[in-house]
């Protein structure tokens, strides 16, 4: 996969912000995955603040994403006709 996106930036297909912002939300990702593994763990009953700023910082894109889709697809901004 690494040798696949390396040759995509070569060619010019992907720029390496594409790659940085890849590379950002895929840690982000398996981070807040490994969040949610340990709260399986015996013994835990209470969130640390690290977990809550990683799961609301996670809402909040989720949120936003589907702001932009919902402009990217033209439902968004509703325009009325005036009768």
């Amino acid at each position: 996969m690494l040798s696949a996106l390396a040759f995509q930036v070569a060619l010019g297909g992907v720029s390496v912000y594409d790659v940085l912002w890849g590379a950002v939300f895929g840690f982000a990702t398996l981070n807040i995955l490994g969040l949610l593994a340990r709260r399986f763990e015996p013994g835990r009953t209470r969130m640390t603040l690290g977990e809550v700023l990683a799961i609301t910082a996670a809402v909040v894109s989720l949120l936003m994403l589907g702001w932009e889709l919902l402009f990217t697809f033209h439902v968004l901004p509703i325009h009325l006709d005036p009768h």
